[in-house]
């Protein structure tokens, strides 16, 4: 919901975009789609505490677990982009409580009208909430 934590998703995705690039950590194929529907089910239902199910092993852990294992194999390649601020704040909202839907969630659940959580989403945007 912020300015940073957008340009942050930028720089993780430059950082994976260098990583798979350079290392090629693996090789697609076909069967690697299968768990790709459970997979977004589970992220977009329970965010980062959704079960991922990775596509090479079937090792099921949790989607936060596997962004942390990520991270850490981005952090040379964060080093050559000059990225590494934007990895810092991915890795803190990793570790926090709860992501931007869960804090609009319990803001509503807190002032029940939707204007006012709109109102306070944009002042959150715009730097001032």
């Amino acid at each position: 919901l912020t300015i940073d934590k957008a340009a942050a998703l930028a720089g993780l995705i430059q950082c994976l975009a260098r990583w798979l690039r350079i290392e090629r950590p693996f090789t697609l194929a076909e069967d690697d789609y299968l768990p790709y529907t459970f997979n977004r089910f589970q992220a977009c239902r329970f965010g980062l505490d959704g079960t991922y199910v990775d596509p090479g092993t079937g090792e099921h852990r949790t989607l936060r677990d596997d962004l942390r294992t990520t991270l850490g194999r981005l952090e040379s390649h964060a080093m050559a982009l000059k990225a590494e601020d934007a990895l810092a704040l991915v890795q803190r909202e990793i570790d926090g409580d709860g992501n931007d839907a869960t804090w609009l969630r319990h803001l509503y659940d807190r002032e029940h009208m939707l204007s006012e959580v709109v109102h306070q989403q944009t002042r959150r945007w715009a730097g001032r909430g």
